[in-house]
This record gives C-alpha cells, structure tokens and sequence, in this order.
C-alpha cells in the first residue's frame, strides 16, 4: 500500500485518542502520601514502599488500594539514537503522584503539549500485598504522534486481581519514527518499549512481578506496537502473551525506503535538512519546537530495519515471528469516531452532508470525495464503486444519516476489523489465540466527544472497561450493566495474564463459579467473544466477517491498472 502525509490520509491514525477520550481528572482518587518518611539510609524500620532496582532505590506511595511507583525513568536516549538504561542514582528518590514528562508532541484536544525529550519514565502499580504476580505492561495510542502513560489509564480493576501493572511512556512522532537510511534503525519508539520490557525483566520481581509470566497490551497504536513486537526478533523473550486491542490495521506496514518518502521527505524539506552533508547532525541542531511543526500527521514503524526487518503480516504468515499467546479484537463501530472527525474538519468534503439546503447531487459527490480521502493510501481502489456500494447498504436512512452510516462502516470494516479477521486466521492454527468483538453501542460517552449522532461502539470505547475505575465509569454515565461487563473484561484481561499459555483455561480463569461466560479459542469452528453489556456472548467469527463485509474486502473494486495512477 502507498502512504502520503496529507492530513486527510493521516487521520484516522492521528486522532487514535487513547489517551484523549481517557483523559479525566483523578482528583479525588490519589492520596496525598503513604510512602513514609524520607531517605532509606535513615529509616530505622525497613520500609515497605521502597524497593531496589538496578538503578536504585524508590519509595513508593499508597493509593487506591495499591502500592504505586510514579515517574521512575527507565531509559535516556541522545536525539535518534537508541536509548539506554539510566545511570544508576545513589540515594533512594521518593516518588510522589506525580507523573513523569510526556515525550515531546503537540499541543492537541488529545493531550498536553510536550517538549521535553528526557521523557522515558515508567510507572509501576502493584498489589499492597506482597506475592508473585503476573505483569501486565501497557503500551499506550496516540498515532504514534501523541499520549503517555500517564493519568488516563487507572489500573485499580487490574492490579485488585493480582497482577502488577506497568504503565510506560515511549518517543513519538518524528522523534521517535521518522524513517531515513541515514538514521539507521530509525523505529526508536519500539526500541524504547523493548528498553522497558528489559527493565521491567531486570527490576519487576522488586515489586513482586513475575518477569517469567509479562503480558504486553496496548490500544490503536499501541496495539499495533504490541503486534510489531510479536513481529521483532529484538523482542524475543522479553513477554510471554499480547493482547492487541484495535491495532490490528496496516499490518502489511512500509519497507524503509518508501516510509522514507511518505513520513521524512516533506519534514525534512521544512527543517531545511534534505541537502544536508550530515543529515543527522542537521536533525540534532533543530528546535523540538521546530521538529514537532515539520512532522507528519501519522507515522507508522517501518521494516527493512534490525528492530523490524519484516512487517506484521509476513513475519505471521511465515511463522517467524515471538509465539506468544494472544488475545485480540476490535469495535462493532470503530469508524464512527473518525467520521466525528472528518465532519469536524474543515478541509473534508464530507461536512457538506450536514449543510441544509443543499441537493442530493452534491451530497452523493460530496460523501464520496471524502470516501476517497478515506482511502487514498491505496491508490489502486476504486473509491467511487466504494462509496457507491456502501451508500447502497444505508439507501433507507435519510441523509446525512444515510452518509454518516456509510462513511463510518467504511472506515471499521477497511480500516479495522476485517484486518482483524486476517490476523486472527494467521495466528490461530500457530499460537492460542482468543479473539473478541466489542458491540456494546451504548457504552459511556467519552469526554470531549459530543456528536450529532450516535457514535456506537466506536474506537477506544472499551478502553474505559479496563483502565478505567468504578467511579469514573459512574461519573461518564455508566449503568450497572455496564459495570458488570467492566467486570466480565477486567477478569478475562487478567485470567489471560495469568493462563493464556493454557487453551484450556486461557482468559476464563480457575474459580468454577460460572459467573465469567466461556470464551473459546479461535479455531475452525470460529467462535469469538461478543462484548456486551451485562454479559458477553459466544458469537460466530463468521457473523463478525458478514457483518463487517470482510468477504468483499478480501476483493475489493480496483481500478484498471492503467487508471492507477504513479505515486
């Protein structure tokens, strides 16, 4: 597939709004203390909240029912350059409830701007009481060009099961992937997710975490991360299961080359760095400022490099990749959110289908015009026989009704889930592999997302049924059923954690207490876990592929070879 770095290509990724729709004020939920007094050298009594890494000690802070270890800096790492752990410090650092600095992105309706590159900190959550737990490591959204770790995710349903949770920041944006020969490895932001899994191998037994039993999980870009992770020979050994929450897209990736021309060649036009003697001197002579204006909308890890040398559907297809048990899914809507965005944005065709007095001509036109701004990373499909046949499926609604519907089923059905259905097929007959489908269309809205329609079950909202408290639940809306169902997937994420090596038990758990429904593995027989409110159901792999045209989407229209135009 061609990528380019206009706006419109890049945004369904670029509002990947892990950390935005998640972004709501703890107040109320942190404590003010709890770690006891002062330096570890003076304290007659040992200390519970202080524990030893190999970069020295940390005294943690009690919340929530929970030991919790803010702000620790896992690695530091030069301007493209791979990172490395810290030098080890000598005096024990009290933590606090603050969180360490964001890597450098922009300000945005998605998070606080940043500009600090000493921005590689982790944080660690644990259980009050001391045991061998299994880790759960998450890798945050974003677009790869913005989030943290930081206060969007509360772990509590988690960590209450008995796992240690790590939550950890990584460089984003052109910091952190922009693609050139001249920069060698260039996909710096996996490297420093690997950096953490080596810290968390070294360190994580300090806060009773079992470094034999890691699971990685992530969210849009970050699912994608955990599944470049899978992909990456560099990763071997560092986890031992994956869940990848709707990150299943663009699995073909970009070689080196052709990422270099789609994601570096305008940037580095901008900072006046193209006929630079020394590209990478040029690049570290920049403002972050600077750098932050000049990147793309959206960035991809590229392969062809040492961390990556194949992409996510090779490295599946031919079974070269970390085998690892998996647990996957995506949303019955995904695409509603970035059909929100395109009406929101000025430059897409598709507002006019909410202007009033306009002809149904140049609504038709309008839609599709935004359809092939939608898909234009792969010049080789007909978007008008697209637009035309998805239109087709919503002809009883009223317009914009009938467009919005469309637009967005395009958007989930391309973008996400038959992806989805793809690699579920790759990795089932390799791996325990356990797959879901998020269909709870009245979740509770997200912050910051007012819509003038009904965005479903749309991209990120299942996020908040795993990382997300009781109370915020309650707060946005939530019922008790959708509280039980918060219930239903903290368990599953966390019996996986601890029994995803097992196809026999796997995200089900050992209680015998048959309050947590059966989920299956994917196999022949095609079963998947429907996630609804109050309790999931076993639904078909296939009624997942029917419903999101997967059948079609396996042959799409394509233009003739001579209309494909170079790009």
């Amino acid at each position: 597939m061609h990528y380019q770095n206009r706006t419109g290509a890049a945004r369904f990724l670029a509002t990947s709004l892990a950390t935005a729709v998640l972004a709501v004020s703890l107040g109320g939920c942190l404590s003010s203390g709890g770690g006891g007094g002062g330096g570890g050298s003076t304290t007659p009594a040992p200390n519970p909240l202080q524990v030893s890494t190999q970069q020295g000690d940390y005294i943690g802070i009690e919340e929530a029912g929970m030991r919790v270890y803010r702000g620790i800096r896992y690695g530091v790492a030069e301007r493209f350059a791979s990172p490395e752990f810290p030098p080890a410090h000598e005096e024990a650092v009290q933590l606090s409830e603050a969180f360490g600095s964001a890597c450098p992105q922009n300000a945005s309706p998605f998070g606080e701007a940043s500009v600090d590159e000493d921005c590689l900190f982790l944080n660690v959550y644990s259980p009050e009481e001391p045991g061998d737990y299994p880790v759960m490591v998450w890798i945050h959204g974003g677009a790869f060009i913005y989030g943290s770790g930081g206060a969007s995710y509360d772990p509590r349903h988690l960590v209450e099961r008995g796992v240690v949770v790590v939550t950890l920041n990584y460089r984003l944006g052109a910091l952190g992937f922009l693609p050139h020969a001249a920069l060698g490895n260039a996909n710096f932001g996996l490297q420093d997710q690997q950096l953490a899994l080596r810290w968390v191998q070294e360190n994580i037994a300090a806060f009773d975490g079992d470094p034999d039993n890691v699971t990685i999980f992530g969210e849009s870009a970050g699912g994608h991360s955990v599944m470049s992770q899978i992909a990456s020979p560099a990763a071997e050994g560092l986890f031992h299961k994956a869940i990848i929450q709707s990150g299943a897209y663009n699995g073909t990736q970009l070689p080196l080359a052709a990422g270099q021309y789609a994601f570096a060649r305008e940037t580095l036009a901008q900072l006046g760095c193209t006929t630079a003697d020394d590209l990478l001197s040029c690049l570290r002579s920049q403002t972050v400022e600077d750098i932050l204006a000049a990147q793309a909308g959206n960035y991809l890890p590229v392969t062809g490099t040492p961390t990556l040398p194949v992409s996510i559907i090779e490295a599946l297809a031919t079974g070269e990749f970390n085998k690892v048990p998996v647990m996957s899914g995506s949303n019955l809507e995904e695409g509603s959110l970035f059909t929100l965005l395109a009406l929101a944005d000025e430059d897409d065709a598709l507002r006019v289908v909410l202007a009033p007095g306009v002809s149904d001509t140049i609504k038709d036109a309008s839609y599709a015009s935004s359809v092939a701004t939608l898909l234009e990373e792969n010049p080789a499909l007909d978007t008008q026989q697209i637009a035309s046949d998805y239109l087709a499926r919503f002809a009883t609604l009223p317009a914009p009704d009938k467009y919005i519907a469309a637009h967005a089923a395009i958007g989930t059905d391309w973008r996400f889930n038959c992806p989805n259905s793809t690699q579920w097929e790759l990795l089932k007959d390799q791996v325990p592999t356990w797959g879901y489908w998020f269909t709870e269309r009245n979740a509770p809205a997200l912050p910051g997302l007012a819509a003038p329609f009904p965005l479903g079950a749309t991209h990120t909202a299942e996020i908040q049924f795993v990382l997300s408290s009781n109370e915020t639940l309650t707060e946005r809306g939530a019922t008790e059923d959708h509280l039980a169902l918060a219930e239903h997937m903290a368990s599953y994420w966390t019996n996986f954690a601890r029994y995803g090596d097992d196809p026999a038990i796997g995200p089900n758990g050992t209680d015998g207490s048959g309050s947590l429904p059966a989920w299956d593995p994917v196999s022949d027989a095609g079963f998947v876990n429907n996630l609804v409110a109050p309790t999931p159901t076993a639904s078909s792999k296939a009624a997942f592929d029917i419903a999101h045209q997967c059948g079609y989407w396996n042959a799409p229209p394509v233009l003739p070879e001579e209309d494909v135009l170079p790009q």
